[in-house]
């Protein structure tokens, strides 16, 4: 009876795997960044051996990135922070590393940096989809800037028009647009 139950679940799985490869479109936009990945299990080896990298090199850009990509992921953003500072003082139009930046100053509560930071992101690359995306959720979700939120949305259709989760988003400015509150006027 048991063997009945996995089947169906072995057989979605394998669903999953196979459509994103088949050229479906993908029908819902990605999670904002930094949220619902996984704690990789080995991560505090792998900050060991990067500290060990850096003490010897501090300037080495890829274990600056990689030690920050290790902090990100394991939520610990004040130490992300700082390492993506470092690799940003070497690399300062690297759209990765400030976007990762950004998420973790957003999930320190600093929107203002994030915004910055994201803002920076796009002015070195503007067709970083995740920079402008998560612009978009920073301003609708944080900042509470319904039009703000849109026009990150809009703009990143606009400058990566392969954006594989097109459809979505512009279901969901529409659907944000309808629900916009009508603008208050005031009578004398």
């Amino acid at each position: 009876m048991k063997r009945n139950r996995i089947v169906p679940w072995v057989a979605f799985l394998a669903l999953c795997l196979v459509l994103p490869l088949a050229g479906c479109k993908k029908s819902e936009p990605p999670p904002p960044a930094g949220e619902g990945e996984p704690i990789r299990l080995n991560a505090p080896a792998e900050i060991e051996n990067y500290k060990g990298i850096l003490r010897k090199d501090p300037d080495n850009l890829q274990a600056l990135i990689g030690i920050g990509n290790l902090y990100f992921d394991t939520k610990q953003d004040a130490q992300a922070v700082a390492s993506y500072r470092k690799a940003l003082a070497l690399d300062p139009s690297n759209a990765n590393v400030r976007t990762d930046m950004a998420i973790c100053l957003r999930r320190m509560g600093q929107f203002d940096l994030a915004v910055e930071e994201l803002k920076k992101a796009i002015s070195a690359n503007p067709r970083h989809p995740q920079s402008r995306y998560n612009l978009g959720v920073i301003l609708l979700h944080d900042k509470n800037d319904l039009e703000g939120g849109i026009k990150a949305w809009e703009g990143l259709l606009e400058n990566i028009p392969d954006y594989p989760y097109r459809d979505a988003l512009k279901s969901e400015i529409a659907r944000l647009r309808s629900a916009k509150p009508p603008e208050r006027r005031e009578y004398k």
